[in-house]
């Protein structure tokens, strides 16, 4: 493992825990409180995830008083009762080799760091048998599933970003075809909400209540299966704005794709009335419709 594949995994917010990952509040205050006073993970595109043993050492109280004997005795010759190596370089841990400045002298000496796969980091911890041990353990059980569940949500968000902007050219060049402007800023917003409507059956006041967004980026507070949704939506939306399609049509034709496509699409919260979500999606194609009449 090369010292310039490893990449810090940055500490995460309560929005990204709670909003994107879809945590618990109990498992999103563990990790809050967690990610104060241990190890923060490292990730190679090579190794996976890892965590520095010195930093792990440190946490658990600095057991042996020295961290050379006790990587020596935890982990490069702990043995089984049939004399096998339990940990196994290049497999369970890594080493890499450091120069570290020698304290009022100017000079430098090689040391070498230990990086542990995260299940040996497991491991190790509740070898110690004690408290310290038991909740290091528990926190890279949580993190573990916290990077893989924000990862995802990433694969899901950075696209829907770009497609907005996609969705918004689409828009003012339908708009100069149909009526000789570009599209302003109304038009983004009442284009964007009916996406929303469509998804989860609420606009976006709504849903910033629903998930208690406390700023204007609603999208960056829905779990990766809600920006699933949306990025479908603006796929199929750029599509119907090049075929011309008044703005009923597209979001009758979106709305009936989305009921195909998503037949078992969950709920914004558990205790949402199913017909409300209904009713809220008839309403955006009867005030879409009504328009359209008006300016016939």
């Amino acid at each position: 493992m090369r010292r310039k594949d490893l990449i810090l995994i940055k500490k995460f917010t309560k929005r990204q825990l709670l909003d994107q990952c879809g945590f618990t509040a109990d498992e999103t205050q563990k990790i809050l409180e967690y990610q104060k006073k241990l190890p923060i993970l490292n990730e190679s595109e090579e190794e996976g995830f890892s965590v520095n043993a010195r930093n792990l050492w440190e946490q658990l109280g600095k057991p042996q008083g020295k961290f050379a004997d006790w990587i020596k005795r935890k982990i490069v010759t702990k043995k089984t009762k049939g004399g096998s190596l339990i940990f196994v370089e290049n497999k369970d841990y890594n080493t890499i080799s450091q120069k570290c400045e020698i304290a009022d002298t100017g000079g430098y000496k090689e040391i070498l760091e230990y990086y542990l796969t995260i299940d040996c980091a497991k491991n190790v911890s509740m070898m110690e048998n004690t408290d310290s041990g038991a909740l290091c353990r528990d926190y890279f059980i949580l993190m573990e599933k916290a990077v893989k569940k924000h990862a995802k949500w990433e694969l899901v968000r950075s696209p829907l970003r770009q497609g907005y902007k996609q969705m918004q050219k689409a828009l003012d060049e339908y708009m100069m075809r149909m009526v000789q402007r570009n599209a302003d800023d109304w038009d983004y917003r009442f284009e964007a909400d009916a996406l929303n409507v469509i998804a989860t059956g609420f606009s976006a006041k709504e849903i910033r209540s629903y998930v208690g967004c406390k700023d204007n980026i609603i999208r960056d507070s829905l779990t990766a299966t809600y920006n699933e949704y949306l990025l479908k939506l603006q796929e199929w939306n750029i599509l119907f704005l090049g075929m011309n399609m008044n703005r009923y049509e597209r979001y009758s034709k979106l709305k009936e794709s989305f009921d195909i496509f998503f037949p078992n699409a969950v709920s914004i919260k558990e205790d949402v009335d199913i017909n409300k979500i209904k009713e809220n999606k008839q309403k955006l194609l009867d005030e879409a419709k009504s328009k359209l009449m008006k300016t016939a």
